[in-house]
Parts: C-alpha cells; structure tokens; sequence
C-alpha cells in the first residue's frame, strides 16, 4: 500500500510540473526602454527561465524560440542582472547551443530571487547545474565531453573549487 501512496504522490508532482509548463505564456507586445518597464517583466523571466529548462529542445520550437527571444532583449537591457559570459560557458554550450540560454536563463532567475543577498559564485553554482540538468535529460542532445567532465566535478563536490579556481580564466 505504501508503495501505491508513493507512486501515487509521484505522478502528482509529474502531472503538476507538466501541467504548469503548458500553462507558461510568451509576453506579447512587450517594450524595454526605461528601467521600469525592465523591472515590470522580472516575474516574466522567472517564469520563462523555468519553462525553458522544462521544454525539450524539439517541442514547442516558435514558442522557444519565442521565449528565447523575449529573454535576451531583457537581459541585454536590464540593469538588474549582469551575467559576464566566461570562455567556459562558451566551451560548455558549443555542441550544444542551447545551454548557454539555460545558463544565462538560470543566472538571472537566481540574481532576481535573491536580490538582497546575491552570492555571485553561488548564481554561477545554480546555473551550471542547471545546464547539467538539462543536458542529462535533454534527448536531442550533442554528447559534449566538457559537459561530462563538468558533471563529473559536480559529483565529487568540485564545482565550486573549479569555479573559484578556473572558470573565470578558462
């Protein structure tokens, strides 16, 4: 019976989490020119940085594309969120050029979350794992050895030494 009432709470989740991904929406008719109106969409982008870490690569392609889209003309303007793209990250999404969205997409979530105690290394910590998520459960996927090696490091607890060490100079 126990192992019915797991299985049951299970599916619940799964359904739920499907559930609220469909119910994601790309803002339409949206306009960047002051600091407001960048401010306005911060739930926006929350919201769509959760809905692309959920959408595998081949569904949905106009409304990725869409909520990429959305995305980078945010943050290329806001002044809430300031991501320094490192050779690593570059390294780790050049099979796979989604990643680099997930990436950015996962920092900016983490930096709007925690507005009054960012942590920099910890939003860097977020985000790759946030890329290796994607990368393991995405189907359509390029094997990428940088990303396995990455997955590697955060398995035996040297992520964070990494990013400390190499990340920014790689």
């Amino acid at each position: 019976m126990k192992k019915v009432v797991e299985l049951g709470l299970v599916l619940l989740v799964v359904c739920s989490f499907k559930a609220a991904a469909q119910s994601y929406e790309v803002p339409k008719a949206y306009r960047f020119n002051t600091n407001e109106d960048y401010a306005r969409y911060e739930n926006d982008i929350i919201k769509t940085a959760d809905w692309i870490q959920q959408t595998h690569w081949n569904e949905q392609s106009k409304k990725l594309e869409a909520a990429t889209q959305f995305f980078l003309k945010w943050i290329k303007g806001t002044p809430a969120v300031t991501i320094k793209l490192t050779e690593a990250v570059m390294v780790l999404s050049d099979r796979n050029p989604q990643l680099g969205f997930i990436y950015m997409a996962q920092y900016s979530k983490y930096a709007l979350q925690h507005k009054e105690n960012f942590d920099p290394i910890q939003a860097n910590i977020e985000a790759l794992r946030a890329l290796i998520v994607k990368y393991k459960n995405e189907p359509t996927r390029r094997n990428d050895n940088d990303v396995e090696e990455l997955m590697m490091r955060d398995k035996e607890g040297k992520l964070t030494a990494w990013l400390a060490s190499d990340f920014y100079n790689e």
